[in-house]
């Protein structure tokens, strides 16, 4: 049974002793604590605190409550009398309810399961505001809910192996985490997390500035990021970023984009640097961005802002969590993260120059995938900095499979050392090779193989050798078994060696060793 609370003001003062109840019903008193005292709200199911018609508490600033059942606040006020005191809930998915929100000074979730908050709730207190949110390592679900911290200190906010649970899937998130931060500077952590990972999201503030900042993340249902983000202070969005089509026209994010939104929005004009987290499943990057660096895009309610090429930029993972960081940001709301680059549409996997020792040059280069491409200029330089155009070849134009290419220069003694390639697509967008070097003697600068896959043609061996030799590769499975090994001729000057993989579906390491046991590996998908 509960235990009620019957008159308008009871005081129960407890010196460093324990109060042990199946649940506590306060009908309009206040519970006083003196010194070190606790309070034991046990029983199961009935291990319930309710207050009403003006019930409080009144703790002292080392008095604990601990709860195994709900938390419930109809009073109208915040539940507590004075910034003091613990309340720990340390049952099974307990719950934080009421018609009226309350503000706890410190917070601490133990036991098991998930603590959920079904109205807006405040950690820290109202006037000090020295307390303290300690998730430990429970789920904090906000279930649609604003979750306040009113201690404007990095440190207000602890965290374990527990997250918080911001997951709500509709276009304007109302599982909000705002963090009152005044003019404190420092990296505050959101501890947010989904599905068992936690993915947290650091607001390191840089100026002083008071501000109040709102965050919420969630991730899509599909791989198209959708619903797009209705975005809390500016105008939905409308089309996405994709680095193809100049950011306009239909959406690619099926193709370009993390699948996961956050929402930043701050209450005054503030600075900072952002680590944004995600978890690898919701990396759906598809060819050709999924090579490249991913960074951190916003929309300013009519079109993306690419803060990539100056703030930052990481690789992309896809398995595990990842993470970015953003840094000197001033414009917040709608934050993806997404492809940093308008990939060319050319893939070089190699450049190389030979001699045939009659003052002509041989130039081999190949290509993994083209699309949309036009040509190569042939470029040379005397000093290595300024180059000229010498020649063109016409590129395949579109393709997944590896294609070779070869033009001989002649009469290089009337030119530079010196060789680069210009790839252009029908666009006129360009991008340079690496620079290679020939000497005047026509000794050639021998490098490491190349090591590629290709869907189409298998495994691609390329190399530049000054003699004639062999190199071993080897194929081992998933278990670690040699399951396959191959000896290749290798001729003077330039090589291009395709292997045929034929294999099962599944995960390979290729292993190439050259000049006496060098090694280059590279791990291989078959699908």
């Amino acid at each position: 049974m509960f235990n009620t609370i019957k008159y308008l003001l009871i005081l129960i003062v407890i010196f460093n002793s324990k109060y042990y109840s199946q649940g506590i019903i306060n009908n309009g008193a206040s519970i006083v604590f003196s010194g070190a005292a606790h309070i034991y709200i046990d029983g199961g199911t009935n291990g319930d605190y309710l207050s009403q018609a003006g019930g409080i508490v009144n703790p002292s600033a080392t008095g604990n409550i601990w709860m195994e059942g709900d938390w419930t606040n109809n009073s109208a006020n915040t539940g507590f009398f004075s910034d003091n005191g613990t309340v720990n809930l340390n049952g099974a998915n307990q719950t934080i309810n009421g018609t009226n929100s309350t503000t706890f000074y410190n917070l601490t979730l133990l036991g098991s399961g998930v603590k959920t908050q079904n109205l807006n709730t405040n950690v820290g207190g109202v006037v000090t505001t020295n307390g303290v949110l300690s998730v430990g390592n429970v789920i904090y679900n906000l279930n649609s809910f604003l979750l306040t911290i009113t201690n404007p200190v990095a440190a207000a906010v602890t965290y374990g192996t527990g997250y918080v649970l911001s997951e709500t899937n509709v276009a304007v998130n109302p599982s909000i985490m705002r963090w009152n931060m005044g003019t404190n500077t420092g990296a505050h952590v959101f501890p947010f997390g989904v599905a068992g990972s936690q993915i947290p999201f650091t607001f390191n503030k840089t100026t002083v500035g008071a501000s109040n900042i709102n965050v919420s993340t969630r991730a899509t249902a599909a791989s198209d990021n959708l619903p797009w983000a209705g975005a809390s202070n500016v105008g939905g969005v409308t089309f996405f970023y994709c680095p193809n089509n100049l950011m306009s026209g239909n959406p690619c994010a099926t193709n370009s984009v993390i699948d996961r939104w956050w929402d930043i929005t701050p209450s005054a004009a503030v600075t900072a640097n952002c680590t944004f987290s995600y978890r690898g499943i919701e990396n759906t990057l598809n060819a050709p961005y999924n090579t490249g660096n991913i960074g951190a895009q916003w929309w300013d309610g009519s079109f993306w802002n690419l803060n990539n090429a100056t703030t930052g930029s990481a690789p992309a993972v896809s398995a595990g969590v990842g993470a970015v960081t953003a840094v000197g940001l001033t414009q917040f709301c709608p934050y993806v993260l997404s492809s940093v680059t308008i990939p060319l549409p050319i893939e070089l996997i190699n450049f190389a120059a030979t001699c045939d020792g009659e003052n002509n040059v041989k130039l081999n280069w190949s290509t993994a995938t083209e699309k949309n491409g036009s040509h190569f200029d042939i470029m040379n330089s005397k000093d290595g900095f300024t180059f000229n155009k010498i020649n063109s070849v016409i590129a395949k134009g579109n393709s997944s499979a590896i294609n070779n290419y070869a033009i001989t220069i002649e009469n290089k003694k009337n030119l530079g050392n010196y060789f680069q390639l210009k790839m252009i697509d029908n666009n006129l967008t360009f991008k340079n090779s690496k620079t290679v070097y020939v000497s005047d003697d026509c000794n050639l600068n021998e490098e490491t193989p190349n090591l590629f896959y290709n869907q189409q043609n298998g495994i691609v061996v390329i190399s530049s050798s000054k003699d004639a030799t062999s190199y071993t590769l080897n194929i081992i499975d998933a278990a670690g078994r040699l399951i396959r090994t191959e000896s290749l001729p290798i001729n003077e000057g330039y090589n291009n060696i395709v292997i045929p993989t034929e294999l099962a579906t599944g995960v390979y390491l290729v292993n190439l060793y050259y000049n006496n046991g060098k090694l280059v590996s590279k791990k291989i998908p078959i699908y």
